[in-house]
């Protein structure tokens, strides 16, 4: 497919969240999992300056910086082939076109997760940020857990009801705030 869009939002100011410090990410695939289902500030912008002077008017005189190589260089040049990454929605996966490829994989899909790519390493790259960055979040909020004393009901470490195969579709799509702690087999110290 052909692009003929706009510049790919590239930088993303993550002022609060599921992070510890505010942080400026290169990867949409880092930051969505931190700001998605959850209470959070957090903008984007094409230009890491201007991702900087927002975080300053926010009061963040010096953010964290997670940026990765390559940054700034994902928008596809006008005319060039695209490549439409999917790394939360119906069928994660790389697609070659946003219509009747891409869209219907992230449509009605509460807290989908997709972007447009120059090459495919760079699509590949962006699901794997993603899939780090939420099972970070979850081996968070697991520690959490821990620490307020809950134990696991075993140590089988089944992730059933906590995640689901490409073609199994959920009642509803749940957030990941909406989880409950006692899907992660967790139970209370007595």
């Amino acid at each position: 497919m052909v692009s003929q869009r706009r510049p790919n939002m590239e930088y993303y100011a993550v002022v609060s969240g599921r992070i510890d410090e505010p942080t400026i990410f290169s990867s949409w695939g880092d930051a969505h999992p931190r700001v998605t289902g959850c209470s959070s500030v957090h903008k984007a912008f094409v230009a890491l300056e201007d991702a900087r002077e927002y975080t300053k008017s926010k009061g963040v005189k010096e953010p964290k910086e997670v940026i990765k190589d390559g940054a700034g260089e994902t928008t596809p040049p006008r005319g060039s082939q695209a490549f439409y990454a999917v790394a939360h929605g119906r069928k994660p996966g790389i697609y070659p076109y946003w219509h009747k490829s891409t869209e219907p994989e992230v449509k009605e899909i509460s807290g989908a997760c997709h972007k447009r790519f120059r090459t495919r390493s760079q699509a590949e790259a962006f699901i794997e940020d993603w899939k780090e960055s939420f099972a970070d979040v979850w081996r968070r909020r697991i520690r959490e857990g821990l620490d307020q004393r809950l134990q696991p009901y075993d140590m089988k470490l089944g992730v059933e009801g906590i995640l689901h195969g490409p073609d199994e579709q959920t009642q509803d799509e749940v957030a990941l705030d909406e989880v409950k702690l006692d899907k992660l087999s967790l139970k209370q110290e007595e």
